[in-house]
């Protein structure tokens, strides 16, 4: 039984790009953490972005799997089965771990880390920080819709300081001069400028709404849609109705205190609250999906900062979590993307599911391997598949909705 004061080389990590690494594999049942969401390893394809670690800098990005080997006969595997884990990997599969003296990590096989008394999985890493988003401007995810400006002075005067080029659509009293989306986007800062006041809307007819808000309040109100929120299209009217459910009175202040702030105009009852906007609800849906079953998070959250990121998995977990952090949803779309999410914040993905529902623990767990215990040997005539990525020589994996830090077989 090899102990803590043995261990060997500390520096044995992927040192060579391009070049062999293992004679590992793994098991065709094995999910990868992509950019999807988990999928099996037997599944993926060349160029699928999957989530990469380095170890010796700890920082993950995505990085696409250059190729694919499928090992085929008799071979002897490894079976990891704890509470955090499940793994079935070739004997010479490289696994990075840790110990209770060393936190440094480092890289071994799975057949000779049966011979130790313990190890942990690695547990420790960071995103490439990026920047806050400060404010977000809802006309850059619509293509069709209407800004009406008003201002104080004289309408001459008012169209008298627009640059040329830079003409309403049409105008009245009511709602003031109108711009179509083209026009908007050419002359945004100087329309902005001139208005005391600028409103979205869908065409005539429709009420103007705020499309400028706080970066953190939209990040907010996108969780409330996401967990609580759904969009009904009235056959008989031209618009759309958007809903957040929500009867828990502290959760429902918090949602009437954001809704002021960003300035909606939602009514409410005891179940919900509602807001009739043609131009919301295709927002809404181009962004989250429509109903519970289609749920997903938008493609900008990927690039928000790691704050608005857990502002973001806060409000998730207050609309359908519990209080253990485990989230629940139906939409498999939106499951991945938190599992995604859960990752992206330094929790190892883990879930179920049952009954067609989705559960996602989003906890830090023991992480710990008794190989003694966990760790047994067998042979197999199953596949086994081999993966070289780009650039990173760590990949997540897992088995049974359980993952960890794995080795992969090459680095390109």
């Amino acid at each position: 039984m090899i102990t803590e004061s043995e261990n060997g080389d500390t520096s044995k990590w992927y040192s060579k790009i391009g070049g062999q690494l293992t004679e590992g594999g793994l098991s065709g049942d094995t999910e990868i953490m992509t950019v999807r969401g988990p999928v099996a390893v037997s599944k993926l394809s060349q160029n699928d972005l999957v989530y990469a670690l380095d170890p010796t800098t700890q920082i993950i990005k995505t990085k696409p799997v250059t190729a694919i080997q499928t090992v085929s006969g008799e071979s002897e595997v490894i079976e990891i089965d704890t509470k955090r884990s499940n793994l079935r990997v070739a004997a010479k599969q490289r696994i990075p771990f840790q110990t209770k003296d060393i936190s440094t990590p480092r890289i071994e096989t799975a057949e000779n880390l049966r011979e130790w008394q313990y190890f942990k999985f690695v547990k420790e890493w960071n995103r490439v920080p990026r920047k806050r988003v400060e404010q977000f401007d809802i006309t850059r995810f619509l293509d069709d819709y209407e800004i009406c400006a008003t201002a104080e002075v004289h309408g001459h005067t008012f169209r008298a300081s627009l640059p040329d080029g830079c003409e309403p659509q049409w105008n009245n009293s009511h709602t003031g001069y109108c711009f179509t989306p083209t026009v908007f986007e050419q002359y945004q800062s100087e329309i902005e400028a001139t208005a005391d006041t600028a409103l979205i809307r869908g065409g005539p007819n429709q009420r103007g709404r705020p499309y400028l808000f706080d970066g953190d309040d939209f990040i907010a109100f996108i969780g409330w849609f996401v967990t609580e929120g759904s969009v009904y299209w009235p056959p008989d009217k031209n618009t759309a109705q958007v809903q957040i459910a929500q009867e828990i009175d502290s959760h429902r202040r918090s949602i009437a205190t954001l809704l002021e702030r960003m300035n909606l105009d939602f009514h409410s009852n005891e179940r919900r609250y509602e807001m009739g906007s043609e131009v919301f609800g295709r927002l809404l849906v181009s962004l989250c999906g429509e109903k519970s079953a289609n749920k997903r998070l938008p493609e900008f959250v990927w690039n928000l900062a790691r704050d608005q990121l857990e502002l973001l998995l806060e409000v998730l977990l207050s609309g359908d979590g519990n209080d253990r952090r485990t989230y629940y949803t139906a939409s498999e779309r939106l499951a991945s993307d938190v599992l995604r999410l859960a990752l992206e914040l330094g929790y190892k993905p883990r879930y179920t599911r049952r009954r067609g529902v989705w559960q996602i623990y989003i906890r830090e767990v023991f992480d710990g391997v008794q190989p003694k215990e966990h760790m047994s040997r067998k042979t197999t005539t199953e596949n086994l598949y081999r993966l070289t990525v780009a650039d990173y020589s760590v990949v997540m994996a897992g088995r049974n909705g359980k993952f960890q830090w794995v080795g992969v077989s090459n680095v390109s």
